[in-house]
């Protein structure tokens, strides 16, 4: 069998082009100049689709995507999402679709389903889901070697001293905040600022102590906040609460 003919695709600015032109000199001359394909048939197409060609990225070459179904439904939500990252709002995919779902009330939509795929066809409308990066800390060259040596010590240690295995511990402390905003938003493309607004206790911090054995067992946590009584609060039996006014983490093994 022969060799399928290649199948040729143009961009979208390419079209305009042609149909720009074929506006002043008519569509066999368009087809001279330009060669053949594309063909007068071709040129015909795409005169008729010049109002969606100039809507579109230049650099895309098919109008793939399919008319709004609910065009001013869409057009709202689009301005809410535009209106609130402007004030640094996060907003998310299920902030979207709440919102959505409210305005098909208001508007008095009946066949709206809210679907994923919807979902993904509207924030395509210029739209695209933003995350904060931040860099990743880098492990030191001889980590390998540190890790071997660590376990070694730890086995000499435990046959010198003959402590049973659920004996040995690991500990750590954890900080953590009182509000953890989301670092993903929907936004226009093309921004280069991504802001989000928070309630300001993003860097309030209590600190957490978790601690396990090797046999497994796992501990009780340990809260430590920074404050100088403990909270009036029932705390349940599962957990451990103190509190060290100074720095609100382990100081040594005294704390208020």
């Amino acid at each position: 069998m022969g060799s399928k003919e290649r199948r040729l695709s143009y961009s979208i600015a390419f079209k305009i082009e042609v149909v720009n032109y074929t506006e002043k000199h008519g569509n066999r001359a368009a087809e001279r100049c330009f060669g053949s394909p594309p063909t007068e048939k071709m040129i015909r197409e795409w005169r008729k689709q010049k109002k969606d060609l100039i809507k579109v990225g230049k650099s895309k070459k098919a109008l793939r995507s399919c008319a709004p179904k609910w065009p001013k439904l869409e057009e709202y939500i689009k301005k809410w999402i535009i209106d609130h990252r402007k004030n640094g709002i996060a907003v998310s995919t299920k902030m979207i679709s709440i919102e959505a779902r409210r305005l098909v009330t208001e508007m008095s939509i009946t066949d709206f389903a809210g679907t994923t795929l919807w979902y993904k066809r509207f924030i395509r409308n210029g739209l695209c889901m933003c995350i904060k990066t931040t860099i990743a800390q880098k492990l030191p060259c001889e980590y390998k070697r540190k890790i071997i040596e660590f376990h070694k010590y730890v086995i000499n240690m435990r046959k010198k001293l003959c402590f049973e295995i659920g004996q040995l511990g690991n500990m750590d402390e954890v900080p953590l905040t009182f509000d953890v905003p989301s670092n993903r938003t929907a936004d226009v493309k093309g921004a280069k600022t991504i802001t989000i607004k928070t309630s300001g206790n993003e860097k309030t911090r209590y600190t957490v102590v978790l601690a396990c054995c090797a046999d497994g067992t796992k501990l009780p946590p340990l809260l430590i906040f920074k404050r100088k009584t403990l909270p009036k609060d029932v705390i349940p039996h599962v957990i451990y609460v103190h509190v060290h006014f100074k720095d609100g983490w382990i100081d040594g093994w005294r704390m208020n």
